[in-house]
């Protein structure tokens, strides 16, 4: 018989036995979990062919899609050069895609038309059960006796428009895809796919009209090839428009759809968040003021080392660009600042152009710290004022967030909420939410401003 003093040990050491069970049990969990998060998404980029800046353009994606996809590593096949009707060393092994969580296909083959090696192809994606993104002329390689690779992509396409800039359109503004893509875009540059035929169950989510050929064509789709998740984008043949930050934010997001790592609300899967994030565009290339329209004393705007110097009289500058020309409605928005003592400026938004005088349309995000002006920096000018006290100094860079949700507008300073307000429905006039562009002021010649990382990140109304 145990005795009570043994019966009692025993008892304690099998509640410290389980106790210690169910923390190793839960650590094992939490490091599974961690593991899973820092597990890499595995890309292989095949790259190459004819027509195309293939010396470049692998870079140009690399950096792009990493900086936008925390997580990610990228395996680059760049075998064939050149060659439009070479045959990759990887593709003749059977099960060649079962080391990737996806591949990207940027390349121009048009000379393969190998029916065994391009079946083959795509028999490794449904056997292996491997998404895919097609980019550009993946959609004009592989013209084989056999229509198996174009069923894959998703569509049909062997010619296309004469090289000009052309405006592509959302289609589907509730697909997650575009849920970081601008209404519209008009590109750097452009060479517009003439698209022949769609395949069943594909997904057009963009489209362009063609000035050549008087019609519109799908230029970014999606599709589900026997269980295999394929996303399809016609754009990208100049590097210019392969680089810009609306076209990486579409392909970051169509990888990430097609790997099953983006939510429906666009945003990346938990492990996959980057600090720079999805959907933010510039709308200010560093150089020049390309983009932009300034009202009355444009002198008070100019450009040095990489900033937008405002210094002069009284002068607004109006955001005309190729991101949904300047019509914004929902959005969030946000730059660097820089001000000199006792200098006066504002970000206006749902404002639009005017030759001469304050704009009439449209709020004014105000910037002021020592401004004789009792409203300072993150007020809602004479609407929801921050009074006396400024969130910044003079002489240092602060950064300026700016969010627009139906009726409601946020802003920050560095990071903190300095106002918030929630406009009345019965809110009527001209300083009230509707549309419009972005516009920065030169209030007076007293006040010298820099501004520079103008981003913005729109989704739909």
């Amino acid at each position: 018989m145990m005795k009570k003093g043994s019966k009692r040990f025993s008892i304690m050491l099998t509640a410290i036995i389980s106790c210690f069970l169910l923390l190793s049990s839960a650590y094992a969990i939490d490091n599974n979990h961690a593991d899973a998060d820092s597990e890499p998404l595995k890309i292989l980029m095949i790259t190459g062919g004819g027509w195309h800046d293939y010396d470049a353009q692998p870079g140009i994606l690399e950096k792009g899609l990493s900086e936008r996809i925390r997580n990610i590593e990228f395996t680059i096949d760049y075998e064939i050069g050149s060659d439009a009707s070479a045959k990759i060393t990887r593709h003749q092994n059977d099960n060649w895609a079962r080391e990737y969580d996806l591949v990207l296909y940027n390349n121009c083959q048009s000379g393969v038309d190998d029916v065994d090696y391009i079946e083959g192809l795509v028999n490794a994606h449904v056997e292996h059960q491997v998404p895919a993104v097609m980019l550009h002329c993946a959609m004009h390689s592989y013209r084989g006796d056999t229509s198996m690779w174009f069923e894959f992509v998703g569509g049909r396409s062997h010619r296309h428009e004469s090289h000009q800039a052309f405006t592509v359109e959302a289609v589907r503004t509730d697909h997650p895809i575009m849920a970081n893509f601008p209404r519209t875009w008009r590109t750097p540059h452009g060479e517009l796919y003439e698209i022949v035929e769609l395949y069943h169950g594909v997904t057009p989510v963009a489209r362009a009209y063609g000035i050549d050929t008087n019609m519109y064509h799908d230029v970014a789709w999606t599709q589900e090839y026997q269980g295999v998740r394929v996303f399809s984008s016609t754009l990208g043949h100049h590097n210019v428009t392969m680089g810009h930050d609306v076209n990486l934010n579409l392909v970051a997001s169509g990888l990430l759809w097609a790997a099953g790592k983006l939510n429906e609300d666009g945003t990346p899967k938990e492990g996959y968040e980057s600090e720079r994030g999805l959907g933010w565009v510039s709308l200010w290339d560093g150089e020049s003021l390309d983009g932009w329209r300034a009202s009355e004393n444009f002198e008070s705007f100019q450009v040095e080392d990489e900033k937008i110097v405002v210094d002069g009289p009284r002068s607004h500058l109006f955001y005309e660009g190729a991101v949904a020309g300047g019509d914004f409605v929902n959005f969030e928005f946000k730059a660097d600042v820089y001000t000199y003592p006792q200098a006066n400026s504002g970000i206006f938004f749902h404002t639009r152009y005017q030759h001469i005088g304050w704009p009439q349309y449209g709020y004014e995000a105000q910037v002021n710290a020592t401004h004789g002006d009792r409203r300072k920096t993150g007020s809602l000018y004479a609407v929801n004022d921050v009074l006396d006290d400024a969130p910044h100094n003079d002489n240092e860079w602060f950064h300026y967030y700016i969010k627009v949700d139906g009726r409601d507008i946020l802003f920050k300073v560095d990071g903190e909420v300095v106002m918030t307000f929630a406009e009345p429905k019965t809110r009527e006039g001209t300083i009230s939410l509707d549309r419009g562009t972005i516009s920065l002021q030169a209030h007076d010649p007293n006040s010298r401003i820099y501004f520079k990382n103008l981003y913005i990140r729109t989704w739909p109304d």
